[in-house]
Order: structure tokens, then sequence, then C-alpha cells
């Protein structure tokens, strides 16, 4: 492990948080790799007590799990996890394009943004920025949430953001069909979306959810495998 960024933010706690959390979204810190509060302290010129806060909310973001006697460590996300995340996204961005659609939130100007989002998904393909794509995927979900106006949804989807974002980087790396698939996905989900068809949108999310979940199953493995 090695992290070369320092924290700067006005919370030391809130600084090393940020620093890890992308460390463990861009693959820098691997699934299961043992997390030391000296080393990350002594890396980061910091005492261990904001780096033991830090671990702390971390684990509360379900993206490192600390084992008794045996330290803290990046999670690995089984199966049931992949499944209990994509289920839960599911099911909030159904509700949030429900509401969108029944209160007619989405108008030329959110269509243009939606728009923004697929083509700047293209331009990260094309430049093979797994990161940056990884990043657009989940603008684009959160813009629809978002938009829905209700804020414990919000929150709830945001809560899950990081995890995805986990899944979504090394699905992006590991698998070579999957940038090209995330085009299709969002283009199809914009056309339900327009022609505002909640049942269409439903049924385009759940299949695209099924085969995520079990793409992200299939990579996680690979990774614990190798």
């Amino acid at each position: 492990m090695q992290l070369s960024v320092k924290p700067t933010s006005a919370t030391l706690r809130t600084g090393i948080v940020d620093i890890l959390r992308q460390a463990i979204m861009t693959g820098q810190l691997k699934p299961g790799e043992h997390l030391k509060e000296v080393e990350v302290a002594e890396q980061l010129s910091v005492s261990r007590s904001p780096v033991r806060e830090a671990f702390r909310q971390l684990e509360q973001e379900n993206l490192i799990v600390s084992i008794p006697n045996q330290g803290s460590f990046v999670r690995i996300f089984g199966e049931q996890d992949v499944r209990e995340i994509f289920a839960l996204r599911a099911a909030l961005e159904d509700l949030a394009c429900k509401i969108v659609l029944e209160q007619k939130k989405l108008g030329p100007d959110e269509f243009r943004e939606l728009e923004r989002y697929i083509e700047r998904q293209r331009e990260a393909i094309r430049a093979g920025d797994a990161q940056g794509l990884s990043a657009l995927d989940m603008d684009f979900h959160e813009y629809l949430c978002r938009k829905s106006g209700y804020e414990r949804l919000l929150r709830m989807w945001q809560g899950l953001r990081a995890q995805i974002h986990v899944l979504f980087y090394h699905r992006f790396r590991r698998l070579n069909t999957v940038s090209q698939t995330v085009d299709t996905d969002h283009s199809a989900i914009l056309s339900a979306l327009r022609r505002g068809s909640l049942h269409e949108f439903s049924q385009i999310s759940h299949e695209i959810n099924s085969r995520v979940a079990g793409e992200c199953i299939e990579v996680m493995r690979s990774l614990t495998l190798s």
C-alpha cells in the first residue's frame, strides 16, 4: 500500500476518509487488502487517532471491514452483497423516476443534461478512462434521483454510490464489452424517459441491474481468486 496524497480538508478525519475512499474506489487499495493504522498514519503524516476515526466511518460506508484481533481490511464484496446493493439501487431509482415522470420534472433542459452525461461517457470510453466512466455512470443515475426532489431518497442512493463505484471500476477494467453496454443502457433509459413510460423504464432498469449485478459478481469472484 502506498498513499501519496496528503489530507488537506478542514478536518483531518474527513480528509483521510476522502483519500482512503478514493483509493478504494479506484483500485489503488485492493479488495481484501490489510489497512494498518500505523502505516496509514505514517504515510499521511498524521496521528493514529484521526485514522482510527476514518476507519470507523469507512466501515459504516461498507467499504472496509474490521475483524477483532486481526485488523481492518478493504471489503471484499460477495455475491449477497452485490445482489443487495443492486436490489436497493433498482428500487430507489424506480421510485425516483416514478416521481419525476408523474410530476413532470423532466423538460428540455433536463433531457439535454442527460444527453451531455451520455456524450461525456462516450468520451471516457474512447479515452479508456475506467475511473472517469465509473464516475459518469454514477452521475447519470444520481441526477435522476436528485431531480425527484426527495432528499431522503437521494441520501439513501448516495449511501450506495461508493460501493457501486468500487464494483463498476473493477467491472470496467476486467470486462472489455462493458463500456459499450453503458452507452446502450443509458440511451435506452433516456428513450423510456422521453416517452414518459414508467413501465418501460422499470423493465429496462431491472434488466440492466440484473445483468450488471451478475457481471460484478463474476468480476469480484475473479479478483478474490487471482
